[in-house]
């Protein structure tokens, strides 16, 4: 059997992301320009042909999300029985393998081209706030640069965050259609949001013990990974306690 078809080329995926690294930087710092200039114009004015248009793009997503978590799994599942060290600390073919590698490098583009979502909201005159953008910013930045650099971890980052966001695009999309109220679903989608920070905190706490005890790891960790993580976990705790308090009904937006 060809090589190739056995093998993912993850050399050539991280130059094509060094190429094109700088493009995407553009990308993020036109996106925090719009979402400055834009929004203040935009805000309460509903256009009616963008609910097709955001339909769309929660459907496209929410499929792409779904397709690149069944990617991953197989070889999640795999290290996860090896226990945490195999799936924390060793790469093995999570970048090599054409189904998981052409997954997780789809994954850090996905956190590009997620800035649309913010840009549909703005120009359909919804709310947006600033945790939003600056979760959305974050992320796109630390996708870019963190390619294979993040290494093993990256099974638990991608896994967590494909499995919530599959289930939000898809309240998203069924929401435009059929659910035309907030349902308690939306609860549960926010708290599924939430869930990806103890998580992965867990995963990084792992990895310095591991790193501690002498072991090897094949993950570029960095006490500032738990400082973001930690920091968007409170924010998002506390939004999200406020969202749902007494005192919060009638706010109409997710993370």
């Amino acid at each position: 059997m060809d090589r190739k078809r056995l093998h993912y080329d993850a050399q050539l995926s991280m130059e094509w992301m060094q190429q094109y690294r700088p493009l995407f930087t553009f990308l993020i710092v036109a996106y925090a320009l719009f979402v400055i200039s834009v929004r203040p114009v935009c805000k309460g004015r509903r256009s009616q042909g963008m609910a097709t248009i955001i339909f769309c793009w929660n459907v496209f997503n929410a499929l792409a999300d779904i397709v690149l978590l069944l990617g991953l799994l197989p070889d999640f599942l795999s290290s996860f029985r090896q226990g945490f060290y195999s799936s924390l600390c060793l790469n093995a073919d999570l970048y090599k393998n054409p189904r998981s590698g052409k997954a997780i490098f789809t994954f850090h583009i996905s956190k590009v081209w997620e800035l649309l979502d913010t840009i549909l909201l703005i120009l359909d005159g919804r709310k947006t706030n600033h945790l939003h953008v600056a979760h959305h910013i974050v992320v796109s930045i630390s996708m870019i640069c963190a390619y294979q650099r993040i290494g093993a971890m990256a099974r638990w980052i991608a896994t967590t965050n494909l499995a919530a966001h599959s289930a939000l695009y898809s309240y998203l999309a069924a929401q435009s259609c059929v659910w035309k109220r907030r349902t308690c679903s939306a609860r549960v989608i926010n708290g599924m949001q939430m869930a990806q920070f103890p998580i992965c905190l867990f995963g990084l706490i792992k990895i310095r013990q591991f790193i501690n005890a002498g072991k090897k790891c094949e993950t570029s960790y960095s006490g500032l990974c738990i400082l973001i993580y930690s920091s968007f976990f409170i924010l998002f705790v506390s939004f999200y306690v406020n969202k749902y308090g007494k005192d919060s009904i009638g706010r109409d937006y997710l993370f």
